[in-house]
């Protein structure tokens, strides 16, 4: 086991999710917007891993396990999506879903203008699966494989009816109206010292416009229909007891769209596989696959 492994073992919350002095700000074009994250450079890196976070979360969630990736010799990209984490733009907004995918590809041409010789793979959490995936499919970068944890191409619960038709009717018209996430904080996991962590997070997007909303519904469709296009390897984690990811309905487009071209890992966990007790094996597995 890597020291980073036991400096963090039993750590709470406060201390497992800080940033440590290894990880580096970074703001990216020369103009606004900008795109915000963080780096974690390896001297002598196997290969860059940008990480996507959530619809909710941002980088400071994967802060114990970018440190836990630089000890097993990655260097670890990144990005605060527009409106979440470093990222000073308004929360839960976006002109049109293209612009995440856009800021992702621009950490990817930083991690490989840095580190030449390292090969970059894209790593996503739920809602960052799937842009991820829109990144790997539409932008004109070399990213040698996809991981996706706890796809978040199905999400339950959903929104109500009477809610999607205010949402319409609040996208249609550019309204300043804003609906809650649906997934609530306790459907990240049981663990109650993480749970208190995730409530007393302030800097994701907890709620989201209507437009963003309508633009979520246009970029999930769209995916679902193109994602036998990707012509990298894909791995995706899934966690059996997950109550935010449709395991089955995932698996279903997966499968369908790639075929033997995917591969599976189930691991006994909730959905924020990286606050588990599996998060090692979670970490060796990416570890393993992006040194292939």
């Amino acid at each position: 086991m890597s020291m980073g492994a036991l400096r963090h073992a039993g750590d709470d919350p406060t201390t497992r999710f800080r940033f440590s002095t290894r990880a580096e700000p970074l703001r990216l074009r020369d103009s606004e917007p900008h795109v915000y994250g963080y780096a974690w450079r390896h001297p002598e890196p196997r290969a860059s891993v940008v990480l996507v976070h959530g619809l909710q979360s941002h980088s400071q969630w994967f802060a114990e396990a970018a440190d836990l990736l630089l000890d097993r010799g990655l260097s670890i990209y990144t990005v605060d999506r527009r409106g979440s984490g470093a990222s000073p733009a308004t929360p839960g907004d976006i002109e049109h879903y293209g612009e995440w995918f856009a800021e992702v590809a621009d950490v990817v041409r930083l991690a490989q203008t840095e580190q030449p010789d390292a090969p970059v793979h894209l790593v996503g959490h739920c809602f960052g699966a799937n842009v991820a995936l829109g990144c790997a499919l539409t932008q004109p970068i070399e990213v040698r494989s996809l991981s996706m944890l706890t796809p978040g191409f199905y999400v339950q619960p959903d929104y109500s009816l009477a809610e999607k038709l205010r949402i319409l009717a609040a996208g249609l018209r550019r309204s300043s109206a804003r609906f809650r996430v649906p997934q609530d904080d306790e459907l990240f996991t049981r663990d109650p010292d993480v749970l208190a962590w995730i409530r007393a997070d302030s800097l994701g997007a907890r709620t989201l416009t209507g437009h963003c909303l309508l633009e979520i519904n246009r970029m999930v469709k769209w995916l679902r229909r193109h994602a036998d296009r990707l012509d990298i390897p894909l791995l995706v984690f899934e966690g059996t007891r997950d109550r935010i990811s449709d395991n089955a309905r995932n698996r279903a487009l997966l499968d369908g769209a790639l075929g033997s071209r995917v591969r599976w890992i189930s691991l006994d966990a909730e959905h924020f596989l990286l606050a588990e007790p599996c998060r090692d094996e979670v970490l060796e597995g990416l570890t393993h696959w992006v040194s292939q």
